[in-house]
Order: structure tokens, then C-alpha cells, then sequence
């Protein structure tokens, strides 16, 4: 005759997140020797912190005096709320023991009304709340402009031609994008009360912004993966964006570990008009995913602190030097150049010059071909503006390591946008400092190879070793 357990899970959860969450894993479980348990029991898996939760359905399939062995049986992410002491029989018991014996009834009870399946369980067709996997839950991609950050997290969302996006009834996607700026804060992440006009009256009502749209769509939506992604969230004052929801990024099993109170007027508007049965509390549920990118050639105005970092998993993006779908082309004075080709030579100069990587640019940082002009004004600008700008002082000046002409002389960027008069003659039209183009034809010269040799260095004959040199030597 089967018997009926509550364990409590909560020092768990981690092993549980590792496993395989298919059912039949087995896995061992130290407990006293005094826990009466025996094979084919059922035992229901209980997390008592931060959020009183059932997460698990067990089978006992074997025990000793040291050890319980279970067998997965049902797992949910998010599971549904119960307070124990609410239940007469195990009162007053209920938060002091990590291990319960209840009745059957008590059992079919609390799997029907919270688990939504079965009064047989294991007799008829269950029907187990929706699983959502436990993977990572927050993360920063982070990398040189143009590596495919958002390419990569448009990728892991909404697929690159949309195929992963999921439309509810309400014409509403799983996809919630917003790009924070330095005027970002916390009303324009969450939201606020503002004016609106309803029948030709005004009113004060709470609009709701992209976190609480994706935290209402991922309560609403249990079993589908929402997404939260933020561009340029280095670009903003995280701390008081996030304010206290910064403490809901603190995650167990992808559920937040310290919930916060809802503000008034935003437990209104969740009870309200979004309509959850669980108001009070905000907590980000398993399902609601938060990807952000973040460029490190930035110079952010509000530097995000360690303990803001630390509690999201971060993943470098590299450049591609073989991407095949970024092998743009650059046409200059009628002969094109390849973007790939040349973007490494670029990347070693702006490491060259700054001591850093961070200012590199990415295989997508140009994306698509472009004539001579624009590569000015894409490229050699990001150099000038971008790179050069922090090195105009003293001798190292910008023209020390960049602005060279295939001879190796400096020369200033507005340079690259001289144009020869209509009247130029011929050698004035071929002069490099009174053509751009012909300048800028010179710089990727010597940016690939070096200053072009005078034919005097080329001729000149190899130095050839002192005679007697190895028997001076000895």
C-alpha cells in the first residue's frame, strides 16, 4: 500500500537544475533513518523559499538506512502556491519538518486543485502543467560594435526570419525589445501614472511599459518562453533603472530567490487590469528570459558596478573574420576591396595604437558595399572620431599610427574629402592631397603593408655580413 510524503526541496533545487528533467532520472537523498518511505510511494516535491511552491511529483522506487532513491515523476518551473499551514492536517507541523506524511486524500487534493491533473494520478490521461526549462535566464552579450550581438540574441528569440516568434490572441508577440539611453529610468522601464483621456475626460491611470508588459505576458503564458531584450544597457544607469527590481535578478531554478512588494499602483493595475491572481509579490518567473547588448567601445555614461554584472551569465562575442555573409566590398578609384580582407590590418592598428581591443571593429560593423564616400564617412570616421580622438595630445597623435599615405606621411582626415577643382590639370588630379579618393587609396596601402618603399630602398643591395665576422666572434 502506497503511502503520501511532502519533502521539502529548497537545498535541492541546484542538484535538481543539473539533472536530466525527463522522467525516470533517479537520484539518492541522505535522510534520517526514522523517515518511513517505502517503494512506490509518492512523495511531492515542496519549495518553502522564497515563494511557497510545489515543483515536483516523485515515486519512491527504493530506500535504505542511509538513503531515499526517487524517480521524477512531474516537474513544473513556476509551481502553483499553497501555504501549508492552511491545510488542517498538518498543522501545527507544517514549516518544521523537511519531510511529511500526509493522508491520500490530502495528496489528491493538493495534485488536483494545484497541479491541475488527475484525482488518480498515475490511472488516467495527467495533465502536468506545462514544463519550462531551466536554462539561463539573463544574459549580457558583449563585444566590439558590429561582431552580431543583436543578430546573435535575434537568434535565440525570434529566429532570423521571425520563425521562433509565438503570437497570442491578443495580437501580442513573446518578444519585448526596448534600448536604454542616458534619459532612461525606472518609469520608463516599469512604468507610471499619466494623464489619458477616456470619453472626452481626463484621467490618471498606470501605463505600463516593456517589464511589466513581459512580466504580465510571462505570467500569463506559463508554458512559452517570453523574452526581455535590451539594447545598449550600458548606455543607461542601470541602478536606477532596475531600482529594487534589481533584487529579482538574484535566481534559483529561474525563479527569482527574494521577491519585492509591488508598488500600489502597480498591484493595481496587476490585479486590475492585467488581472493575475498573484499581485502582491513581483517575482520573475522561470520563463522570462532578459538578453542584453552592450558595445565595450562605449564610453558609458554610467558604468554598471560588479555586483550588477555579477548576477547575469556574460558571453563575448568575437569577430568573424570568415564570416561569409559579411565579405562586403569598398569601391575606391574604380578597383573594390574587401572588407574582410582588410579588417584585420585595421583591428592591429587600433590595438596598436590604443593599447586595447575594445575599439575594434566587427565583421558587420559596415553591412553592405559601399563607395568610397561612405567608407569615409563609416569607417574613417569611427577611426578619427572614435579611436583617435582620446590620442590628439602630444606626440601621440592620431597621424603617429594612422593617418599615413602610402608613403608613410601624415595627413588630417578632412583630407580624405578634397576634391580636384574642375579646372585641375592632370598631375594636380593624381596629387593624393587634392583627391581623396587617391589618398584614401594610399592609406589601405600602407595600412596592409607599410610605407611604399622609394625605388632607392628597393634597389639598394642586401647587407652582407662582415668578413672574419664568425672568427672575431670566437
Amino acid at each position: 500500500m502506497a503511502h503520501y510524503h511532502i519533502l521539502k526541496i529548497d537545498s535541492l533545487l541546484e542538484s535538481l537544475t543539473l539533472c536530466n528533467s525527463s522522467t525516470g532520472f533517479k537520484f539518492q537523498l541522505p535522510i534520517a533513518e526514522s523517515i518511513n518511505a517505502s517503494k512506490n510511494d509518492m512523495v511531492l516535491g515542496y519549495v518553502s523559499s522564497p515563494i511557497n511552491e510545489f515543483r515536483y511529483i516523485f515515486e519512491v522506487e527504493s530506500t535504505s538506512s542511509e538513503t531515499i532513491e526517487l524517480i521524477k515523476k512531474c516537474e513544473v518551473s513556476t509551481g502553483p502556491k499553497i501555504d501549508l499551514s492552511t491545510i488542517e492536517e498538518l498543522q501545527p507541523i507544517a514549516y518544521l519538518k523537511d519531510f511529511i506524511s500526509i493522508s491520500e486524500d490530502t495528496f489528491q487534493k493538493i495534485v488536483s486543485v494545484f497541479f491541475n491533473i488527475s484525482t488518480s494520478f498515475g490511472t488516467q490521461q495527467q495533465k502536468a502543467a506545462p514544463v519550462v526549462p531551466s536554462t539561463t535566464v539573463q544574459t549580457i552579450y558583449y563585444g566590439c560594435p558590429g561582431t552580431g550581438k543583436s543578430r546573435e540574441v535575434k537568434r535565440l528569440t525570434s529566429g532570423i526570419n521571425d520563425e521562433h516568434t509565438v503570437t497570442f490572441e491578443d495580437g501580442t508577440t513573446n518578444i519585448f525589445r526596448t534600448t536604454f539611453h542616458p534619459d532612461y529610468d525606472y518609469a520608463t522601464f516599469v512604468g507610471c501614472y499619466k494623464p489619458v483621456k477616456i470619453d472626452n475626460t481626463l484621467d490618471y491611470m498606470f501605463v505600463p511599459q516593456v517589464f511589466t508588459n513581459a512580466y504580465v505576458a510571462a505570467k500569463k503564458h506559463t508554458d512559452t518562453p517570453i523574452y526581455l531584450i535590451i539594447e545598449e544597457i550600458n548606455r543607461g544607469n542601470c541602478a536606477q533603472i532596475f531600482g529594487d527590481l534589481f533584487q529579482l535578478l538574484d535566481r534559483r531554478n529561474g525563479v527569482s530567490e527574494f521577491p519585492i512588494n509591488a508598488e500600489e499602483e502597480l498591484k493595481k493595475y496587476l490585479r486590475d487590469v492585467a488581472h493575475l491572481d498573484d499581485y502582491n509579490k513581483i517575482y520573475l518567473p522561470a520563463n522570462l528570459h532578459i538578453y542584453a547588448t552592450m558595445n565595450t567601445s562605449d564610453q558609458s555614461l554610467f558604468p554598471m558596478d560588479s555586483a550588477f554584472k555579477r548576477r547575469w551569465e556574460m558571453k563575448y562575442v568575437k569577430i568573424d573574420y570568415k564570416k561569409k555573409d559579411a565579405d562586403f566590398t569598398f569601391n575606391v578609384n574604380g578597383k573594390d576591396y574587401h572588407w574582410l580582407e582588410y579588417l584585420p590590418y585595421f583591428n592591429d592598428k587600433i590595438t596598436e595604437a590604443s593599447d586595447s581591443e575594445d575599439k575594434q571593429m566587427g565583421e558587420f560593423f559596415i553591412r553592405g558595399n559601399m563607395t568610397a564616400t561612405e567608407f569615409k564617412n563609416k569607417v574613417m570616421f569611427y577611426l578619427w572620431n572614435d579611436v583617435c580622438k582620446d590620442l590628439y595630445a602630444g606626440k601621440n597623435s592620431p597621424q603617429s599610427f594612422f593617418f599615413r599615405d602610402i608613403n608613410g606621411n601624415p595627413f588630417k582626415f578632412t583630407q580624405l574629402f578634397n576634391e580636384p577643382e574642375a579646372d585641375a590639370t592632370e598631375e594636380e588630379q593624381k596629387d593624393p592631397y587634392k583627391n581623396g579618393d587617391l589618398l584614401l587609396e594610399g592609406f589601405l596601402y600602407y595600412i596592409r603593408y607599410g610605407k611604399k618603399k622609394s625605388p632607392k630602398q628597393v634597389n639598394a643591395p642586401e647587407p652582407q655580413p662582415e668578413e672574419n665576422a664568425d672568427t672575431e666572434a670566437e
